[in-house]
């Protein structure tokens, strides 16, 4: 590789420990400066690692850039509280965006010589970053990788030496490996496909506990810092109901992914959305991840004494209504939706335990459009929203 060049692509398959000492010892040797970027074939996620004369200065990339940012400040910097509001205003300040790779390094290193945080605060968030794009790159069966020698970051703080991170990371991938976990990926998210079937192995706690944990929104990182235990703990713990089929992993986008342009938010907003009316949390909770994972918006309501005023104003495509519920029942408040102009023609569906002749007479009197089982089959629910929605 001539200096101050983009090299060729090297495909390197099974991308070992042994590959990467090989790789990054040769990069040392020649004191080698630049971007060195590795691509999944499969996925096309790329990482990409800064080096200065063969040290990493700085590892980024990947698939959630700033689910790993919010990650790190409570795993390291804990003086400083996440918002992507307060992160943005301080990018703009120094005059960077979340587009730029080398944004994470410019605020660490900001915020060391503003003395907001240590050296080594600021050498423990790097390394942090470079251990999970590490253990990204080495999961993926094959990689390319290519070096641009015009794109050279100089460090602001003690660069990170290579074969002590690829020790550090061959543990952590011998531990997966071990535990017959290697091919899931600690960027999926876990979801909860069979509730019922949760619902008869667990106590009632633990299953409302899950529901309110494995809502889709988090994936095995995120947590593994919230619960305070290694991702490897997290994803050990769900194998056997991943097994079995109660659980599955999902894709889940970084934050804000869906708006970072108008086209997409457009597109967020021209699709369904579905409305559930229901006191209990829990089934909402269900409900709303089910949903959401099919695509579609979701809005739940918990005091149905607001029903009808919140969804005239969200005009939902489907409502699903619970007929047991505190001050007003499910079958007054539908008579009382359906004498609204809005709701004259919005499918009805009824959540109830009990759905006998006497129960579906009254349904229909009062403009109810169908029934659906109260203990929530992800099966039966999108069954039912692809009957009902055009």
């Amino acid at each position: 590789m001539n200096a101050k060049t983009t090299s060729d692509n090297l495909i390197i398959r099974e991308f070992t420990a042994p590959k990467q000492i090989k790789l990054f010892i040769s990069l040392q040797k020649n004191q080698v400066s630049g971007q060195l970027t590795f691509t999944d074939p499969i996925s096309e996620n790329e990482w990409h690692f800064y080096l200065y004369l063969g040290n990493i200065v700085y590892a980024t990339g990947g698939v959630h850039p700033i689910r790993r940012w919010q990650r790190n400040l409570v795993t390291n910097l804990p003086q400083i509280p996440f918002s992507l509001a307060s992160l943005q205003e301080q990018l703009t300040e120094y005059e960077a965006d979340l587009s730029d790779n080398v944004w994470e390094y410019g605020q660490i290193c900001n915020w060391v010589k503003q003395e907001i945080i240590t050296p080594q605060q600021g050498k423990n968030a790097l390394l942090f970053a470079a251990r999970e794009i590490l253990f990204d790159v080495t999961q993926a069966r094959q990689v390319i990788c290519r070096l641009n020698q015009n794109d050279i970051l100089a460090p602001k703080l003690e660069p990170i030496e290579p074969e002590e991170l690829i020790k550090q990371n061959q543990q952590i991938w011998s531990r997966w490996e071990n535990a017959k976990v290697a091919d899931r990926s600690p960027n999926l998210a876990p979801v909860i496909l069979q509730a019922k079937e949760l619902q008869e192995k667990t106590s009632i706690s633990a299953y409302q506990s899950l529901c309110k944990l494995l809502n889709g929104n988090k994936n095995i990182r995120d947590l593994a810092v919230q619960l305070r235990t290694s991702p490897l703990q997290v994803i050990s713990s769900l194998s056997p109901y991943i097994q079995s089929g109660i659980f599955s992993l999902v894709e889940v986008p970084d934050f804000l992914e869906l708006f970072t342009t108008t086209e997409a938010h457009n597109n967020y907003q021209d699709r369904p959305l579905i409305a559930c009316v229901d006191d209990s949390l829990m089934i909402s909770q269900m409900m709303e991840q089910i949903i959401c994972l099919a695509g579609y918006r979701f809005i739940s309501i918990n005091d149905p004494m607001q029903a009808i005023s919140t969804l005239i104003e969200c005009q939902p495509d489907l409502i699903f209504l619970d007929i047991v519920m505190p001050k007003i029942s499910g079958y007054d408040l539908c008579a009382q939706m359906r004498k609204h102009q809005e709701f004259a023609e919005t499918p009805i569906v009824f959540l109830t335990a009990n759905s006998g002749i006497i129960d579906r007479l009254r349904a229909k009197m009062v403009g109810s459009t169908d029934f659906l089982k109260k203990t929530v089959d992800a099966d039966e629910l999108l069954q039912k929203v692809v009957e009902l929605l055009p």
